[in-house]
């Protein structure tokens, strides 16, 4: 794996436009491929906001881990130690945000996967693309419009939590790699050399999840992917390890609100 940072990273430490705490934005874009990482590193000052346009990613925590999918964005506190890598190739916009925004706020103080927008998108490429400089009023008003979406946006219920156990990770990146196989308590406990009422327990301790609820969310969440890539809804269920059709679109809609096959025509109309 490539390692993409080594240790702490300032943003102001190389753009003339960081002056002060008044230069509240700083926006970051790159394109990444499978298997790139970033090393442990943090931002005393700074929240990062990570909108992924393509692809997944995993934000790694000395808490929790998180995955997250292209229709999430990710926000990491300041002073907040991580690594980021990916799953598959990934294109992502990041903005940095000084904490003077948001201090005092609770709900910016935690690591938390959020719901994407297009509008949400849209805004990240525009301050991106356009370069402002903060010490401009038309362009800090740009930005102030972005940070007022970003507070409307809301935690995702999609969002995945990893386990950091390293038994666990091994159970749970198996099952990533394979999807359409269902997990096997009884196998990866004697794996383990466990009860399988101890590595259920341990799971949930470590996600908050029972292992068929995480199973359930990771297939959603690939299918998800695979729908957006253009794959019918069929092979899409398919490859997700689903039998039925039928109770693939049942709980798909049930987890995004939306039948696969009408994410799937959107898909095909944006395109």
């Amino acid at each position: 794996m490539k390692e993409l940072r080594k240790n702490y990273w300032n943003p102001r430490d190389w753009d003339e436009n960081f002056i002060n705490e008044q230069d509240f934005l700083f926006p970051f874009n790159t394109t990444l491929s499978e298997g790139e990482w970033t090393s442990w590193h943090e931002h005393p000052f700074w929240a990062e906001f990570v909108v992924l346009l393509s692809g997944s990613a995993v934000i790694e925590t000395t808490k929790l881990n998180y995955l997250a999918n292209e229709s999430q964005c990710i926000w990491i506190p300041p002073r907040t130690n991580h690594t980021f890598y990916t799953l598959e190739s990934t294109a992502n916009r990041t903005i940095f945000i000084h904490e003077s925004l948001f201090k005092g706020d609770e709900r910016f103080s935690l690591c938390q996967i959020l719901n994407s927008t297009t509008l949400l998108k849209e805004l990240v490429k525009v301050v991106d693309d356009w370069h402002l400089d903060m010490r401009a009023e038309k362009d800090r008003r740009i930005a102030h419009v972005l940070w007022d979406v970003i507070q409307r946006t809301e935690p995702a219920m999609t969002g995945l939590t990893l386990p950091r156990n390293s038994k666990l990770q091994k159970l749970a990146n198996t099952f990533l790699e394979n999807i359409e196989e269902p997990i096997s308590i009884e196998a990866w406990s004697r794996e383990f050399g466990m009860s399988a009422k101890t590595l259920s327990r341990v799971f949930f301790r470590e996600t908050g999840m029972t292992i068929g609820q995480w199973e359930q969310r990771a297939k959603m969440n690939h299918a998800y992917r695979l729908l957006r890539q253009g794959e019918s809804v069929t092979d899409t269920a398919l490859a997700c390890g689903y039998h039925s059709v039928s109770s693939f679109i049942t709980t798909f809609k049930k987890q995004f609100g939306t039948t696969p096959g009408s994410l799937s025509e959107s898909t095909k109309k944006q395109g």
